[in-house]
């Protein structure tokens, strides 16, 4: 019980630093050295929107027992990623889209299925 514990206090750690690197890589000027960074490795901004929000939502899935609790935290996601877009308009170089907060949530609501999939399929392969 302490082990399991133990597990979902990791988990909700990492899902806090998730969070915090995805504000912070949403809210940094342009020209910072995070960006230039970013832009080096040639992966699609949209794709990284993408991935990030799946893995937010996921980890919400995965951090919190509770499922209702999950999946409200996991929507949550979405709602960060529309604050997060509007507050690109105050950092330099950097502009507010639509399309990405439709891509954010497009990702949370793949990670919230993602979730609900291996919660079924792990139990059933630990049966057997």
């Amino acid at each position: 019980m302490l082990r399991q514990q133990r597990k979902q206090t990791l988990i909700l750690a990492l899902w806090a630093v998730l969070i915090c690197c995805v504000i912070v890589g949403s809210l940094v000027p342009a020209r910072s050295a995070v960006i230039v960074a970013i832009g080096r490795l040639h992966i699609s901004l949209k794709v990284l929107h993408f991935c990030g929000y799946t893995s937010l939502a996921l980890m919400a899935l995965m951090a919190i027992r509770r499922r209702s609790n999950a999946v409200l935290a996991a929507l949550a996601m979405i709602l960060l990623g529309v604050a997060l877009e509007f507050g690109q308009k105050l950092s330099p170089g950097r502009s507010c889209e639509i399309r990405d907060m439709f891509i954010n949530g497009a990702g949370v609501l793949t990670g919230i299925a993602i979730g609900f999939l291996s919660r079924r399929i792990v139990p059933l392969a630990s049966r057997t």
